[in-house]
């Protein structure tokens, strides 16, 4: 049994962030980008450097930051771009004479700026080889707003799940019409219209709730009560029967290979199998114990390529031959399963007995990899001490980091007093950040509900948060009700709606500031999102209106 280093949540605080746009600092967000670093390695400087510091000053002197606003989209492009590379080129100057990165104070200073930068903002933190301490990387961002860009697309009656193909810009949306048929419509990226008529699978899988695309070959795998629906796409749009025995929960293709997993069942009767790429039959992986992720608590694979493995949460009962909670691993070459950590779970109460124990069944399907830093989060409760409490106990949130590699954890509790209650989350790998969802009875004004709050983890540490409204209760698979833009690094949650108190919609916020700007697509109530980190666009279905909308971030 691996021991569990537990961790109060200390204040969160931010990177060292330096914001010079004249404009409302809630309304700007992220075009992000990581640049090259390099590593110095030695105290002095060589010729070579000097030089190259000569000429880039000598560069900058002739750069004038641009400064005029309202300018068209084709003006504004170039001016963010413009205004990034005076910025970058200004950021390895300084690094060449300091070691480390600077903020736009110390580019002043330093003369090498000669005016505010307009269109972006720029954060310098610590994931970087140029040189070392709390300013050794910097990253920009754009500050384009996130605005509508198309029409309502029409989809089918009741639509729950969505994906996107990057390589060939499209994005395909499963619809339970039950009685009227099931359907998967096509939207073609770049004019953000329909493609063909909506593809029948019918026949091939009933009640589908799930959706993944394969981006090497183009099949679609739509997952329901007892099969998956296979589409080729590349050959007419051919719908092959996958047989599969239970409800499926969890569907996602292995960014590797191609190969399908799929999920579904509790308990004693959880099934994990695999589809190899572009196969029309299902493999089922014997697990080292029971239990799965529910349906509702977000099922979901997490990939890491390096190590040839996914992994997935197993929720614990605190009874029976598998009690305890965990995560599995599965290789993704011989399809060998393990018990990559075990943890400790106990029942529902929170006695003396049961102090620092996992809660039964507490434990959410949305696993989290960060292969920055080689982690994989899971999200659960846990008893703790509460001197708040009235017994002095309380069962709180708590975020696990496991070490996949040696099954070590360390767990991240709430405070004391904490009502937050974990559910979704997501990486962004330009952040190295998980960005985590928690529901809580702490009221925010313009929630017609109880509120919640966005976290952002780095490591083992808990850095900054923004507040936020409960997270929307429409049809949608649970793994997909937080999105994440990762070249913009901006944060998307679907809010509850409702009927006459508003507010819906979707909440954005940066990532890295955790500034919130105003909700897209208010009051409506939209379920599950994806993105198109490619273009900047992120799709929300909204199953009231039987449509899709398209909301695009950066300048055009």
């Amino acid at each position: 049994m691996n021991t569990v280093t537990r961790h109060r949540r200390a204040r969160v605080h931010g990177p060292d962030v330096t914001h010079r746009s004249k404009e409302t600092p809630t309304v700007m967000t992220p075009d992000h980008r990581l640049f090259p670093l390099r590593t110095r390695r030695q105290d002095g400087f060589t010729l070579i450097e000097l030089l190259v510091v000569i000429v880039i000053l000598g560069v900058l002197a002739a750069i004038v930051v641009f400064s005029v606003r309202g300018i068209g989209d084709k003006g504004r492009k170039e001016a963010v771009a413009a205004d990034a590379a005076t910025l970058r080129t200004a950021e390895e100057a300084y690094c060449a004479k300091h070691g480390h990165y600077g903020t736009i104070d110390d580019l002043k200073a330093d003369g090498l700026l000669t005016g505010e930068p307009v269109y972006n903002m720029v954060a310098v933190g610590q994931e970087s080889k140029c040189g070392r301490g709390a300013k050794s990387s910097f990253t920009l961002y754009d500050n384009s707003p996130t605005q509508h860009t198309a029409k309502p697309i029409a989809v089918g009656a009741n639509a729950t799940d969505l994906a996107v193909d990057e390589k060939a810009d499209r994005v395909y949306v499963v619809s339970n019409a039950g009685s009227v048929g099931s359907t998967v419509t096509v939207i073609d990226g770049k004019t953000d219209e329909t493609i063909g008529t909506p593809i029948d699978v019918s026949g091939a899988v009933s009640n589908p709730t799930r959706i993944a695309v394969n981006s090497g070959t183009g099949h679609v795998y739509v997952g329901g009560n007892d099969s998956v629906a296979v589409i080729d796409t590349a050959g007419g749009n051919q719908v092959t029967r996958v047989a599969f025995p239970v409800a499926v929960s969890g569907l996602a293709v292995s960014p590797e290979n191609g190969d399908v997993y799929v999920g579904g069942g509790v308990g004693g009767n959880s099934v994990v199998s695999y589809i190899p790429s572009g196969a029309s039959s299902a493999t089922r992986i014997t697990l080292p114990g029971a239990g799965i992720a529910a349906a509702a608590a977000g099922m979901e694979f997490t990939f890491d390529p390096a190590r040839h493995m996914v992994y997935f949460a197993k929720p614990g009962t605190g009874l029976g031959t598998s009690p305890h909670s965990g995560l599995y691993g599965i290789s993704t070459q011989t399809h060998e399963a393990r018990l990559v950590a075990e943890l400790q779970t106990k029942a529902t109460a929170c006695t003396v007995s049961n102090y620092g124990h996992l809660i039964a069944n507490s434990v959410r399907g949305s696993t989290v990899f960060d292969p920055n830093r080689n982690l994989v989060y899971l999200f659960a409760s846990r008893c703790v001490l509460d001197p708040t409490a009235t017994n002095g106990r309380r069962n709180v949130g708590t975020t696990i980091v496991i070490n996949p590699d040696n099954g070590s954890s360390t767990a991240i509790d709430e405070g004391p007093g904490s009502t937050y209650g974990h559910l979704f989350a997501v990486y962004s790998p330009s952040a190295a950040s998980v960005y985590l969802f928690s529901k809580g009875s702490s009221d925010v004004p313009e929630c017609p509900k109880s509120g919640g709050r966005l976290l952002r983890i780095e490591g083992a540490e808990a850095k900054n948060e923004a507040p936020a409204c409960e997270i929307s209760t429409a049809l949608a698979n649970p793994a997909h009700k937080v999105a994440v833009l990762k070249n913009f690094n901006r944060v998307f949650v679907p809010r509850y709606y409702a009927d006459g108190a508003a507010p819906g919609g979707i909440g954005v916020t940066d990532g890295t500031t955790m500034l919130t700007q105003a909700a897209l697509g208010a009051p409506r109530h939209f379920g599950s999102l994806a993105v198109n980190d490619t273009t900047g666009k992120l799709y929300a279905i909204d199953p009231a209106n039987k449509t899709v909308e398209v909301f695009r971030t950066g300048a055009e």
